[in-house]
Parts: C-alpha cells; structure tokens; sequence
C-alpha cells in the first residue's frame, strides 16, 4: 500500500518569508523552490492514508488548545561542524514551542531523534566549509518579532514533475466556531491556505480556480466540517481582504449536504470574520461564474427538489443573505458587526 510522505511545521508570514527567500537564494540554496521556509515541529516520516487521518486529528486537538506566541528569527547561524548547515536562529518564547512541539511526539509521528531538538529554519543544507563563515559575519540581524497562530502539515508530492513540499493542511490556534447545535452541527474554521480537499470540492463542482488563488497568503477560507472528521469539508466560502472591502470569489456546498442551510452558515461567518478584519463591505461580483452552482449551495432556505433550486439565481440567494445589486457586483454592508 502506498505512503505518503508528512511533517508538521510552523510557517512564517508571506512578508517574513519573502526575506528568507532573499536570503536563500543569496546562499544559492538549491532546495528553494522545493520548499518554503518553515520551522519543523515534526521531521518528515511516511504514514499510510490513515494515519495521516490519525494525524490530522492530533493537530486540531493540539491547535485548538494552544494559545498564540511570539518567536524571533536571526542571527544566521550554523550547526557546523556536526552537520555543514546555514539557518536562522529561533529565538523568543522558546518554552511554549517546545510544549506545543512535544504534544505532537505521539503515535503516528514519536520517532526516535537523531538531534537535540534546536530550533531554526534552515537556509541552505551541506554548504561547503569554505562558504560558511561570510554569512555568519554579514547576516547578523534579527527579522521583527513572528506572533506564531497556527501549524501546518506539508505533504511531499511531485509537481510538474519536480519533487516539492506542499502545506496542505492548516491548523489555527483556536478552536473551531461550533453553529447549529440542535440542529445540523458544523465546525468552522478560518484558514489562509486553500487546503487540497477544498479545491476538489471547489472544482469538483466546475469552480474555476485562478492560479492567484492558489496562493498561501492574502486569502480568506471558511471552511465547514461535520464534527469527527476533520479536514473532510462539506461547504467553503473563499475571498480576500483588501483594505475595507472583502470580495467573494468561490463559494461551494457538496452536493450530499445541500438545502440545509449549510451555506448560509458558512456565508454569514464569513462575512463576519472580513468585518473582523477591517473591512466594511463584501463584493460579489454579478452576475457569478456557475450562477445556478453557487445558487444551489448559497440556498438559505429548503425547497421541494433540485429542479426547484435550479430556478433560484445566486443574486437572489445574495440578496437573502443581505446583499443588494449595485450595477454588476452584490454588495454588502458590513457595519452590523
């Protein structure tokens, strides 16, 4: 049976990892296309499909009861001369990523350590002697402090045919929201990252998704999950936050889970967590791409059969869900949190 390769990571900020790219490509790292800078919590080890469900369970527990810190990243530094490496220091609040790190030593992932756990991130692996002391002298400042949220769980895969490390699930410091008790129960968790399951549910249902989408930073996902399955979604609401405007761009309820309500859950959350955010109103563009699709998941209220959900438009289900047509968008306002 095939396994697939894992490990679990603290990522630093787009702007934070920006000058960390900057830095590597300087050092001629030749892995900095393979994978983004990252602080490993729990080294790569390979798991069958239901452990890294196992795993995946471990890192909502362990995410939602951790609360946020902060950590510093410099001076450059090197575990030379036991291993040729060049990497940035971790510095700050070190006890609490050693408590969250040691939470996560537990069946599927406690393999026995080769190291003493040292926190970095790695710049460049197997530097020649020779290269290593310059940056030492040169690179001897700190980046702003890192307030630390969330873990991650990458995932090594090929693409286009180059054999890369990709974060394919995000796990914030908090709990998830919890809608509906009494009724259809959903866990609700506000994420940055396009998460795999969530593009196959998007595309899934003919959502085209832009290549900017895929992108780690700058978006906003609500994602909605039926308790005890975690990184199983059944709706998401996927947008941006561009100073006081949030704009809508896919939305998506699966086709077994529809004309519940589910969707208007999840829409309202997220226009709650982009008033959250700073911004005063939410952009629907109009009319939407796969108009009937995202009135079948936008349905607020149950109707008699799917042929009857067909003749709703999405701008009637925006409109129910507080949007008002304003020439080609749908437009929202939101002040009421």
């Amino acid at each position: 049976m095939p396994r697939r390769r894992v490990a679990v990571a603290l990522l630093p900020p787009a702007e934070f990892s920006a000058q960390i790219q900057s830095v590597r490509s300087l050092l001629g790292d030749p892995r900095i296309d393979r994978i983004a800078p990252h602080l490993t919590l729990v080294p790569p080890v390979n798991l069958a499909d239901q452990d890294v469900e196992q795993l995946q369970g471990l890192l909502r527990s362990v995410a939602s009861a951790t609360t946020p810190f902060t950590l510093t990243l410099g001076p450059v530094s090197s575990f030379s001369p036991d291993t040729p490496t060049l990497h940035l220091a971790v510095q700050g609040d070190l006890p609490a990523l050693r408590a969250l790190r040691e939470q996560l030593r537990v069946p599927p992932v406690n393999r026995p350590e080769v190291w003493p756990f040292t926190a970095h991130v790695t710049l460049r692996d197997s530097v020649p002697a020779d290269q290593i002391p310059p940056p030492l002298q040169l690179f001897t400042g700190e980046l702003p402090p890192w307030p630390v949220s969330r873990l991650y769980l990458l995932e090594f895969s090929p693409l286009n045919k180059a054999e890369v490390w990709l974060p394919i699930v995000e796990e914030p410091f908090d709990a998830p929201v919890v809608v509906g008790r009494g009724g259809i129960e959903l866990l609700l968790r506000t994420v940055n990252l396009l998460e795999p399951r969530v593009a196959q549910l998007f595309t899934g249902m003919g959502c085209q998704l832009a290549a900017e989408e895929e992108d780690l930073s700058g978006l906003m996902l609500v994602v909605a999950e039926l308790p005890g399955r975690p990184g199983r979604p059944v709706a998401a609401a996927l947008g941006a936050v561009a100073g006081r405007t949030a704009e809508l761009l896919q939305f998506g309820v699966d086709s077994k889970h529809r004309l519940v309500g589910i969707g208007r859950q999840v829409l309202m959350h997220w226009c709650a967590e982009a008033a959250r955010r700073g911004a005063m109103r939410a952009v629907a563009s109009h009319p939407l791409e796969a108009d009937s699709l995202l009135a079948n998941s936008l349905l607020a209220k149950s109707v008699a059969s799917e042929a009857t959900t067909s003749l709703i438009s999405a701008a009637e289900v925006l409109q129910g869900c507080g949007f008002t047509p304003v020439g080609r968008s749908m437009l929202r306002d939101l002040l009421i949190y």
